[in-house]
């Protein structure tokens, strides 16, 4: 909670809800045209699908009102689940470019710890890719439950999870840390208070609206758990 509290008092101050403005901008553009496309597509591909044989039963099946609905509602409920999950990866990927700022800011107010050995572009691209290739296995095996209803999609939220967990933490550990603290933290796999909190954060990026605000607050947070929890760094009175 003392590190919750913290967190949100810089957030709200001047300094870094600038910060949180420019992904917030920018998501919001990507989501209105992302959404408009992804629902026009689905749109298409059903009236396609039911208009191939005009005298057919699925035509006449698909001119029901009650089946216009449910099919314009499944359309906008598919193009929102894809352009929620889009626009807070859009909005993780523009913050971080902004990571190094906001933790030199928190270090600098807070903690004022120096880093002797900073860790190299080089091998934040090689995890990186690691993550990727993971990311892809685990996209590939949770095909084969993809026509598993409700199942699919629970399989498809966490798979995506994991990506979510190991872009924050290595955004915020490359920055936070110095080179051996950063290979220490990523060798040990991360802690359960970093999991728990990655995990809510996904929860709450799942809102819409709030996911495109809130990952500068995501990488305030876990920097101060980075310095107090890993480093054992008390912040300044």
């Amino acid at each position: 909670m003392q590190i919750l509290m913290l967190s949100l008092r810089d957030l709200l101050s001047a300094r870094f809800l600038k910060f949180s403005l420019l992904p917030l901008l920018v998501s919001l553009v990507i989501f209105t045209v992302l959404s408009y496309f992804a629902f026009s597509i689905l749109l298409d591909y059903f009236n396609t699908f039911f208009s191939v044989k005009p005298d057919s039963f699925l035509a006449w099946f698909y001119a029901l009102s009650i089946v216009q609905f449910i099919i314009h509602a499944l359309s906008f409920l598919l193009a929102g689940f894809v352009t929620v999950f889009a626009s807070v990866f859009f909005a993780i990927f523009i913050v971080s470019f902004l990571t190094p700022f906001i933790v030199k800011e928190i270090n600098a107010k807070h903690y004022g710890y120096i880093i002797e050995n900073e860790v190299s572009n080089f091998l934040v691209m090689k995890d990186l890719l690691k993550i990727f290739v993971k990311f892809i296995a685990f996209l590939l095996l949770s095909l084969l439950l993809l026509f598993l209803p409700f199942i699919n999609l629970f399989i498809f939220y966490f798979v995506f999870y994991y990506l979510f967990h190991q872009l924050l933490l290595l955004d915020v550990a490359s920055c936070a840390f110095s080179k051996d603290e950063y290979k220490n933290f990523w060798a040990k796999n991360s802690p359960f208070e970093f999991k728990f909190s990655t995990l809510c954060f996904y929860l709450i990026a799942s809102v819409p609206f709030l996911g495109l605000f809130l990952p500068v607050f995501f990488v305030i947070f876990l920097t101060h758990l980075s310095y107090q929890r890993i480093l054992n760094l008390s912040p300044k009175a």
